[in-house]
């Protein structure tokens, strides 16, 4: 029989955080963790989060269910009542026993003739996929579920990578890097992450894939700043970017400096409200877009090449 825990989410007043926090870990609930209100907010660049300074911190405990849902949360109000009304209950939610019930929340998605799914995915489900890209989620973004990921996913679908110097900005969890290695990329596609975390989980991501381990290149740091495009090879034929629209145009130098005559750029990460301004600077800059994808708010643009390199620098 299923193990049944009972999940209280508090709130808890900031000046009373450190004590309440002190006193909860010698009590017979689990602290599971405390966290600021965040409010998302909508920014020219797409959307950002900004920390509620001055309201209660939310805090999470947990505690296994041996008698009925009232009685236990008789028990809660009972033991917060010390704070003098410091801490308060917001919601109760009866859940399973973790345990490895987390992977629930990673399934498989198909995207075109594509499907991308963790390891622990039961075979059955994927008995007539006619392709799999194997990801297990990690520290590092990327699991495919984002529309950004799926539409540049779905653009390379429909083309031919066949050894194409590949540079993914952005990588995150390699699902991009992966994907063009298998389909024929040359090899090390360079993966270029500011998350020092997805040097492992492209790691792990390749050997699910029964790619060598020459397949990624991982580069960790801002691909804008020299020293890390220093360690990028002279010219990409194709350049991947999903990261975010302000991003795109500030890496756009590298690209510029770096792309292939006739190279192609997908861009991803922007939105409806900030296309305009980023593809204007990416046209001035001598590209043209051939195609676009839309995922809710979310834009992804296939662009080429269509100027001589400024510059082309040695490695």
């Amino acid at each position: 029989m299923e193990s049944m825990w009972l999940k209280y989410t508090l709130l808890v007043e900031q000046a009373t955080e450190d004590l309440f926090v002190a006193e909860v870990l010698g009590s017979p609930y689990t602290l599971g963790w405390v966290e600021p209100q965040i409010e998302i907010l909508t920014t020219e660049n797409g959307y950002d989060y900004a920390e509620n300074t001055e309201g209660p911190v939310v805090a999470y405990l947990f505690e296994p269910m041996q008698d009925s849902e009232e009685e236990h949360v008789s028990r809660l109000r009972a033991y917060i009542s010390r704070w003098d009304g410091q801490v308060s209950l917001k919601e109760i939610e009866q859940v399973a026993e973790e345990n490895e019930s987390w992977k629930e929340e990673f399934r498989e998605v198909q995207i075109g003739e594509w499907w991308v799914a963790p390891t622990w995915t039961d075979p059955q489900l994927l008995k007539d996929a006619k392709h799999v890209l194997w990801i297990d989620p990690g520290a590092a973004f990327g699991t495919g579920y984002h529309g950004t990921t799926q539409d540049i996913l779905l653009l390379l679908q429909e083309m031919d990578v066949t050894g194409k110097t590949v540079f993914d900005i952005g990588a995150g969890s390699g699902i991009l890097s992966l994907f063009s290695a298998l389909n024929g990329a040359k090899y090390p596609i360079w993966a270029i992450d500011i998350n020092p975390q997805s040097e492992y989980q492209v790691k792990v991501n390749t050997a699910n894939n029964h790619l060598p381990e020459e397949a990624v290149q991982v580069v960790i740091g801002d691909a804008s700043e020299q020293e890390v495009a220093a360690r990028l090879p002279a010219q990409a034929d194709l350049i991947l970017v999903n990261i975010g629209g302000d991003e795109n145009v500030s890496i756009l130098p590298l690209i510029r400096e770096r792309i292939a005559a006739d190279g192609q750029v997908i861009l991803s990460g922007i939105v409806d409200w900030n296309r305009e301004a980023v593809l204007s600077a990416f046209e001035a800059a001598g590209f043209q877009a051939e195609a676009e994808r839309h995922s809710e708010e979310w834009v992804t643009i296939l662009l080429k090449n269509t100027a001589v390199n400024h510059s082309v620098t040695t490695v």
